[in-house]
């Protein structure tokens, strides 16, 4: 409960004393906080001003409008070079799919509590049954609460004192399905099909059989492909950040890599350099926002000849025709009702698909081996993603034959 006191200091040397008033009042975060004031008037103003969130001027600010100026700030400093653009996207994510449909969405800034976050997250919790999906939330919301005190739209971050309870790391999931072999071939025969053959069979290698994410391909400069008569390598150096088309080095040192290829994929590349042409530096402004001259790319803008080539438009030019003709696209309703082509799976999938490909040979290779040709930053994002691919169902009938010829030998 807000209130003001009056505060009355020892008596000095000469006999006087010292009065001051203290407002006090409870923070957003229910901590108790106070101030001191010459006068009365002005410590009772100063608790209406709290009361009705005037402090910083925002008192109709909205909860979605904080998190809108604070991922707004961010984009700036992704322009800058300063911040990922992935964790701005996060951002936003978290905003549209968790906060806008809920009720805090539209709570103003001078009455949103901690009780009220906690509410979203076991909210969260409940609908998703995902502890880790809740904690994002609760980063997202102690960073813009955050901003917002140093803004002065607030007095303190509610979203401290809140906490998502339960084991630290999520339940096991289902592990990703892989496509199965006949979709796979009819990519693969798709890719040599289109108008454009020798382009999408070297994306379709590349993607299936070296690993790269979407990112990695399309940043991909020329000469980073190096081939020899029997294979050759890709070496991953750069990465195309898909909303502002900056080419950006990877996201951690592991992400740098050299990448090796087969027969049949260098073939594809040198195909495709042929039908493609020469390719030429070109003026780019980088991550850093710095104008610099970047080297050509293996897969140029189709509509200029150089420039990067935005993800969107790889989607739109080459994945779905691609996945068109391969027989893999279906209708699906909006939210509006109305039928949109959707692929089977995203590009990505093709990553998942070459780490199957590396495991289904003999002898299989390291999880540190594979760590190091997918550019995972920990191993432990390798097992995690692809742990339970690590099956040999030869020697798992093994174990368990061995198993049974020892419990038979026991004499009961």
């Amino acid at each position: 409960m807000a209130h003001v006191r009056k505060v009355i200091y020892p008596p000095r040397a000469d006999g006087s004393r010292k009065t001051s008033w203290r407002a006090t009042w409870a923070g957003p975060d229910g901590d108790r906080q106070s101030k001191t004031f010459e006068t009365q008037r002005d410590a009772k103003a100063w608790l209406v001003s709290v009361a009705s969130g005037l402090v910083g001027g925002s008192s109709q600010m909205t909860v979605v409008q904080m998190a809108e100026e604070h991922i707004a700030y961010f984009h700036g400093l992704v322009r800058s070079g300063d911040r990922r653009a992935t964790t701005v996207n996060g951002y936003q994510s978290i905003l549209d799919t968790h906060v806008k449909p809920h009720l805090i969405a539209k709570k103003r800034l001078s009455e949103l509590r901690a009780p009220m976050i906690q509410g979203l997250l076991d909210d969260i919790v409940k609908q998703t049954g995902s502890t880790s999906t809740a904690r994002r939330v609760r980063r997202s919301f102690v960073q813009w609460c955050r901003f917002a005190v140093r803004r002065g739209w607030l007095l303190a971050n509610p979203a401290q004192a809140c906490a998502v309870d339960g084991a630290a790391s999520t339940p096991e999931e289902e592990p990703f399905e892989l496509p199965p072999k006949q979709h796979l071939s009819a990519i693969v025969a798709a890719a040599a099909q289109g108008d454009h053959p020798e382009r999408d069979t070297a994306v379709v290698r590349i993607l299936m059989l070296g690993g790269l994410r979407s990112s990695e391909l399309l940043g991909l400069a020329d000469e980073a492909a190096v081939l020899k008569p029997i294979g050759g390598r890709l070496k991953v150096r750069e990465r195309l950040e898909y909303q502002h088309k900056t080419l950006d080095p990877p996201k951690t040192g592991k992400g740098r890599r050299d990448v090796p290829i087969g027969k049949e994929t260098s073939l594809a590349i040198r195909a495709w350099r042929l039908k493609r042409g020469g390719v030429r530096p070109f003026s780019h402004i980088n991550g850093k926002r710095e104008k610099v001259v970047a080297t050509g790319r293996l897969f140029p803008n189709p509509a200029t000849g150089s420039d990067v080539w935005g993800y969107h438009d790889f989607i739109r030019d080459c994945w779905m025709p691609l996945m068109r003709r391969a027989g893999l696209v279906v209708m699906v309703p909006d939210s509006k009702g109305k039928n949109r082509p959707q692929a089977a799976f995203k590009p990505h999938m093709l990553r998942h698909v070459a780490v199957s490909l590396w495991l289904a040979q003999r002898p299989q290779p390291t999880p540190k081996k594979v760590q190091e040709l997918v550019g995972h930053a920990t191993l432990k994002m390798t097992m995690d993603t692809y742990g339970h691919l690590w099956r040999d169902e030869d020697e798992d009938d093994a174990i368990a034959q061995a198993s049974e010829r020892i419990i038979s030998q026991v004499n009961v």
